[in-house]
């Protein structure tokens, strides 16, 4: 719950809504709008094609943790399975 000694700012209630994981469901848009935006630059592996950009830099931290818990989060969700 949000901290009754604080000022409320957007910023903060948001970091205090937490409810929960996000669904499987969910989570797995996410994904898959992420790897449409990918193939939007089909001549490299990165957000903007062949380099590597900011984007791919603040993205690769989440993804290893991401690999590491969402197991442990659902069931059967396996991030590096390639199927």
């Amino acid at each position: 719950s949000f901290p009754s000694n604080a000022r409320p700012s957007s910023r903060a209630a948001y970091l205090f809504s937490y409810s929960g994981p996000l669904s499987r469901s969910d989570f797995e848009k996410a994904l898959d709008a992420t790897e449409k935006l990918l193939a939007q630059h089909d001549e490299g592996p990165f957000f903007v094609g062949r380099e590597l950009s900011a984007a791919d830099v603040s993205w690769a931290p989440f993804l290893e943790r991401y690999a590491a818990q969402l197991p442990c989060l659902h069931d059967g969700l396996l991030p590096r399975d390639a199927s």
